[in-house]
């Protein structure tokens, strides 16, 4: 009879998927009181799911990665905290005597964003974030930034890995821009997704190429999916209820939240440009 302790925790479905595969053991990247995080580069999973190198198993306090397992924990525990490998498959992620389970899936992809809301969507959202992205964009250059403005591929290998934060700020701006960009289904998204699938595993981090990866797909943090909600939506209090949603992303992280906010901001800027163009 297992002796193991069994946590339970929320996930996107494709984790949940993962974690069904067979039995095997994958190193610990980082780690810590919140979030440990496994490497799943050279495991079978990377055959599965290849952009998908990086699998969070977090506190209930913890930044809700769509490439993790959230669970009800207030803190990790020090067997998981302090666990340097784990042993993933049939259906728990195994950390020391701690065994995480998903028991709720949860959808961490963005809703279609209409295109006639790009052009109220971009402007309520350019007035109530005004400047304070302003620090997160001073780290960034300033032609790199014009070429994301432009819907530009150019600029994909200049912000990968650049700027402060566990994920570097220009792979936030990225990451906000794409997911904004695919709520949109906007087709100059393809160049721009591909160019960063092609560059991140060796340009940024492998928690950032994998969240990289995510946003690809419009998988993204819950604070993000409730903005894009409400501005899909654009009921007259539109402007009260994106101001909370930009507080709330605004939290997030260091710069992780101003960078997802700078970045789906010029993407609607973008979009909705173009979608006014005769």
């Amino acid at each position: 009879m297992s002796t193991h302790r069994r946590v339970v925790a929320a996930a996107p479905a494709l984790v949940g998927e993962l974690l069904a595969g067979p039995v095997r053991t994958v190193p610990v990247l980082h780690r810590g009181v919140d979030a440990v995080y496994l490497d799943l580069r050279g495991s079978t999973t990377a055959a599965a799911a290849p952009d998908l190198a990086v699998l969070g198993v977090l506190s209930a306090t913890a930044s809700a990665v769509p490439c993790g397992l959230q669970t009800t924990l207030p803190r990790l525990p020090g067997d998981v905290a302090g666990a340097t490998q784990a042993v993933l498959g049939g259906g728990q992620a195994l950390l020391g005597d701690t065994a995480a389970v998903v028991t709720r899936v949860v959808d961490a992809t963005v809703p279609r964003l209409p295109d006639a809301a790009l052009d109220p969507a971009s402007r309520v959202l350019a007035d109530l974030v005004g400047d304070r992205t302003s620090r997160v964009r001073a780290e960034l250059p300033a032609a790199a930034l014009a070429a994301l403005a432009a819907g530009s591929a150019d600029c994909v290998p200049v912000l990968l890995g650049r700027g402060s934060g566990l994920t570097p700020v220009g792979d936030d701006v990225l990451c906000g821009w794409l997911a904004a960009a695919f709520a949109a289904r906007a087709p100059v998204a393809l160049a721009l997704a591909d160019a960063v699938r092609r560059h991140a595993p060796a340009a940024t981090t492998a928690l950032s190429a994998t969240l990289l990866g995510c946003a690809t797909r419009g998988e993204v943090l819950p604070q993000f999916r409730r903005l894009v909600l409400d501005l899909a939506d654009p009921a007259p209090d539109l402007d009260v209820r994106v101001a909370v949603d930009v507080d709330a992303l605004l939290r997030v992280g260091h710069t992780s939240g101003a960078g997802l906010l700078l970045g789906a901001s010029i993407a609607l800027h973008h979009l909705a440009s173009r979608s006014l163009t005769p």
